[in-house]
């Protein structure tokens, strides 16, 4: 039994120009007439390859009828170029056909032609036309570059090149031209040593493409190079989108941990995250993303991040603001201990009282008191507080606590009356 490419394949040999003409017209036509079409587009790869082996004249005619239709169908070859660009004769013809004119996709069939041309084809000339076919780019595209790593064996720095070109074209032109999810870990050995390049081509292409390199890995070979770029891709977070908050972020940057030293930088991009962002205690502090799914043997040193920072910022309310958000957060585990060390350090009310302990208010639904869940959060702050050993310099901290309790409670009792009394209307 025939496999549905073979059958293809075998019902479809032409011979001729007619042939040529009244195939391309009845494929149009059931194309543009079907629900589902995104595997006509295969079906015709099919036919053109099979056509070509038989017959390189007939299969190069087909090709040509779609460039002269101005490739209506958005057709790109790539079975064809995989199977027939092995020998020079054909190569060359088929490179001529694509160059005649111009017509839509055009860029795709070269960048098509490029990954699918034989290894023992390839030469300085060919990287050079690469080169010139992304420059010609004026539209969206994503380039692809696992196939474009055995042009390096001809032109080393090619990547570089192409780097640069994608950065000042989408600077300069506004073109949105991207690169694949891996490129800048897949490849981040051949791009050369121009780290500048490499850190403003990758904030651009998060910008274009927001968490393209969702693992972080291309961030990382950045960082191992250059630890002050976590600092400037903060920045560019701010600067590039006018944004006045990074709050409520749900990436997962935790892979800064496996650079060593990171610490100094972390407290650079909290300092920075202090400076830029309105905090009002609604949304998670951006700063969670770097201590989010921590893996096993990071815990202990981001633990220890956390610890000191209270030791050495403990009087600075809007540093403690952010502790208090990751211990509510992504470390709810350090809750207790944390919050332990800090009265520990520091027993001043008003800096205590302007800490968000129990968040920022929240969502409640059903038929609940809020007064008395309120209540019942201060009541475990105040237990908590009950186990500490500083005695009777806690007095103020304890007596705010429990004012917060009864003033809960009583908001509790008012709500209750309010609900008493709407039933009765």
């Amino acid at each position: 039994m025939l496999t549905k490419e073979a059958e293809i394949r075998s019902s479809f040999i032409l011979s001729n120009e007619d042939e040529i003409n009244d195939f391309y017209d009845t494929f149009i036509l059931l194309k543009n007439s079907a629900d589902n079409n995104w595997s006509y587009n295969n079906s015709l790869d099919f036919v053109i390859d099979e056509n070509c082996s038989k017959d390189l004249k007939i299969g190069l005619a087909l090709l040509k009828k779609v460039i002269e239709n101005d490739n209506q169908i958005n057709y790109v070859p790539r079975v064809t170029f995989r199977n027939q660009l092995k020998v020079e004769n054909a190569v060359n013809q088929i490179w001529e056909i694509i160059q005649q004119s111009q017509f839509e996709n055009k860029e795709l069939w070269e960048l098509s032609f490029y990954d699918y041309i034989d290894d023992t084809l390839i030469n300085d000339e060919l990287a050079d036309s690469l080169i010139k076919t992304i420059s010609k780019m004026n539209k969206p595209n994503t380039i692809h570059f696992d196939r474009l790593e055995r042009f390096l064996k001809v032109k080393p720095n090619l990547f570089q090149s192409i780097l640069k070109l994608i950065t000042d074209k989408n600077e300069k032109e506004g073109v949105r031209l991207q690169v694949w999810m891996d490129f800048f870990s897949k490849h981040f050995e051949s791009l050369g040593d121009d780290i500048e390049l490499i850190k403003k081509a990758y904030i651009q292409q998060n910008l274009i493409q927001h968490h393209f390199d969702y693992q972080g890995q291309g961030f990382l070979e950045i960082l191992k190079v250059d630890k002050n770029f976590l600092v400037e891709f903060v920045e560019s977070l701010y600067s590039s989108t006018e944004r006045h908050s990074l709050g409520g972020d749900h990436s997962d940057m935790s892979f800064v941990w496996n650079i060593d030293d990171i610490e100094n930088t972390l407290i650079q991009v909290f300092d920075l995250v202090i400076e830029k962002d309105l905090y009002f205690g609604i949304l998670e502090h951006y700063c969670n993303v770097f201590f989010r799914n921590l893996k096993e043997e990071h815990r202990l040193r981001a633990d220890n991040f956390i610890r000191q920072y209270v030791s050495d910022n403990n009087n600075d309310y809007k540093k403690m603001q952010i502790v208090v958000d990751l211990i509510r957060h992504s470390r709810k585990e350090l809750f207790e201990e944390i919050f332990l060390l800090f009265i520990s350090l520091n027993q001043d009310k008003e800096t205590f009282s302007r800490l968000m302990w129990r968040g920022n208010g929240g969502t409640y639904s059903g038929d609940v008191i809020i007064g008395d869940i309120q209540a019942s959060e201060w009541r475990n702050l105040l237990e908590i507080a009950n186990k500490s050993d500083v005695g009777i310099k806690l007095i103020p901290i304890k007596n705010y606590i429990n004012e917060q309790i009864e003033s809960c409670l009583r908001s509790g009792d008012w709500e209750r009356q309010r609900k008493f009394l709407r039933k009765d209307f």
